[in-house]
């Protein structure tokens, strides 16, 4: 399969190493001085888990031309970086797919003023991780690498079929949601309260894990995120997260400190969560912006959003 990875970062370097491994043919689209990086040196990956090191030369470009052709573009960017290529990505007719990976409450409703529907897949990477030098530091590639991805309408069609095929052959493990769009507001409503909690606690020179108020008020305000898609009639996605509601906050904060203070909670969330403050700030406030007429209380929230973006 012939695949162009939009962005160059942590998940779009590890998923351009995986899907050449698996024997596509996989160009990079990277910029500035990460562009002479992946000339230079290729891509190196370093896992801090198990102590594995990565590496592979790849073809890269520094941009989309109208008349390139390409069977799948992977756009992994940060949200608020995406709104900026997608009169590039109009402008090629020739790619029949792009799947706009990544954290997104706002679903297609933007990419549609640009692109048809056909065109069009949502989708979320995993790990993440941050980049330090020439490297990508990251945790279980050789386990972890996910892609979660889907049609708009939810419907199995056979690209996706393939697209997952594709995939697994390149050792990425695939979901496909019932509801793609549901799951990445499902997602949002988790990681946002939890980001936001970790710049509160940045901010007084702590450590989120240290900080037990502070892991408190970002627990309350994911189940007041969960009551607030409920209310909204938005699915809750994966189902067995309806369940977090009723979990009891000190059960919960033990196991979520837990995975805070592991090697992987490090590279994975707060590693990634450092490097990417822009983009949860703005996943931050379109999920702020979703729930904003609710009736459901949100005073966990409020008091995140005082503390942190000030």
């Amino acid at each position: 399969m012939k695949i162009l990875v939009y962005g160059a970062g942590v998940i779009g370097s590890i998923f351009a190493f995986k899907l050449k491994s698996g024997g596509n043919d996989v160009t990079l689209l990277a910029r500035g001085k990460r562009l002479n990086q992946l000339k230079k040196h290729g891509i190196i990956i370093e896992d801090k888990i198990f102590n594995e090191y990565f590496k592979t030369d790849i073809k890269v470009v520094d941009r989309l031309k109208p008349d390139d052709y390409y069977d799948l573009v992977l756009i992994i960017m940060q949200r608020q970086q995406v709104s900026e290529i997608l009169p590039i990505l109009e402008k090629n007719r020739r790619v029949p797919t792009f799947i706009f990976m990544g954290n997104n409450v706002s679903g297609a409703e933007e990419y549609l003023k640009f692109l048809d529907r056909k065109r069009i897949l949502l989708g979320f990477g995993g790990p993440g991780g941050y980049r330090k030098g020439n490297s990508v530091i990251a945790a279980y590639v050789r386990d972890y690498c996910i892609l979660y991805f889907g049609e708009l309408d939810g419907t199995i069609s056979n690209r996706v079929e393939y697209i997952k095929d594709v995939f697994q052959k390149s050792e990425i493990n695939v979901k496909v949601p019932e509801n793609i769009d549901a799951w990445l507001k499902t997602h949002a409503a988790f990681i946002s309260p939890l980001a936001v909690a970790s710049y509160a606690a940045r901010g007084r020179g702590k450590n989120l894990v240290d900080e037990d108020k502070t892991i408190t008020m970002a627990i309350k305000a994911f189940k007041e995120n969960l009551r607030a898609l409920g209310e909204l009639r938005i699915p809750i996605l994966p189902k067995k997260f309806k369940m977090m509601r009723f979990i009891p906050v000190c059960f919960f904060k033990k196991k979520l400190k837990n995975l805070i203070d592991s090697e992987f909670g490090k590279i994975a969330l707060s590693g990634h969560a450092d490097n990417a403050k822009n983009e949860m700030k703005k996943i931050a406030m379109d999920f702020r912006e979703l729930v904003w007429n609710v009736k459901t209380d949100m005073s966990a929230n409020d008091f995140l959003y005082r503390n942190s973006f000030r």
